[in-house]
């Protein structure tokens, strides 16, 4: 008997460089196809799209169950990028947020999903120099359209509201954190959490990983106690403690691996190879 009936991995900062693009490891890639030949599906619970999985993640991963993105507001199936589960912002407090962000000119993103599956985003700012506009590409995700403000998409009485928001909010002396004022201003009418160092976003109330997961669990017949979850950052800690066994990578904050099963070695020892081969693929070759 397998140890687990699925496999969820972070992306950035778990199996991915957070601040740039580069391809995964061939230590955690072949950890990867590994766990998949064993008979041990694998799925990615991330912060960001559906299309992002489709289109930027390497085609031999194979992953074939569907994945859990968008800060689990959205499951999809990674081959077709059918939508199959998809929770929006309530409409008021997206107007309200909108609102505010036109107000006060903090960069922001907001995310919406067509009838496709495919994400349109929409930016009010542009990084200050070429290195700033490049780490944005990155963190917010492309093509993404310049728009004055934000009020005029969902202004409209049929309105489709924005599926999440991203505040960039990079640290620096003098800036504020966002983090306590969305909070402050946003919770409970939505959920607010900080994504990465530089990045606060808005999802539906209780909509978080942990809410995806259990969703995810249940479209595939899944008990929860069955998964083993590997993540970084404050977002995954509700996947880590929905899942049966939750993997803090050694990078992670210390309210991550607190709440943690067992903590891997950094992104930069592959720790994510490390955690798949001593919980998955030896329990599996122990148990058989």
């Amino acid at each position: 008997m397998h140890p687990f009936d699925l496999v969820v991995l972070d992306l950035d900062g778990t199996i991915l460089n957070p601040y740039q693009r580069t391809r995964i490891s061939q230590a955690v890639h072949d950890a990867i196809e590994a766990v998949q030949a064993a008979g041990i599906p694998v799925t990615i619970g991330t912060g960001r799209t559906l299309d992002y999985i489709r289109h930027h993640l390497p085609g031999d991963l194979r992953l074939t169950h569907p994945v859990m993105t968008t800060q689990g507001a959205v499951i999809g199936d990674p081959i077709s990028g059918r939508v199959l589960s998809e929770i929006v912002l309530p409409i008021d407090p997206a107007r309200s947020i909108a609102a505010f962000v036109d107000e006060q000119r903090y960069p922001t993103a907001f995310y919406f999903n067509d009838a496709q599956g495919h994400t349109r985003i929409y930016r009010n700012s542009q990084g200050g120099t070429p290195t700033e506009e490049e780490l944005l590409h990155h963190l917010l995700g492309a093509p993404a359209a310049l728009v004055a403000e934000f009020q005029p998409l969902v202004a409209a009485v049929d309105a489709h509201p924005p599926v999440k928001v991203i505040a960039f909010n990079r640290s620096q002396p003098g800036t504020l954190d966002l983090l306590p004022e969305y909070q402050r201003r946003f919770e409970p009418s939505l959920t607010i959490t900080r994504t990465h160092e530089w990045l606060v976003e808005a999802t539906a109330p209780g909509v978080d990983k942990g809410s995806g997961l259990r969703r995810l669990c249940a479209l595939l017949g899944i008990d929860p106690e069955r998964v083993l979850a590997i993540g970084d950052g404050d977002n995954d800690i509700p996947m880590l403690q929905a899942a049966g066994w939750g993997i803090a990578m050694g990078n992670a904050g210390d309210a991550v691996k607190a709440v943690a099963d067992w903590v891997a070695p950094p992104i930069e020892a592959e720790g994510a190879a490390v955690a798949l081969q001593q919980w998955v693929l030896a329990a599996s070759q122990a148990a058989s």
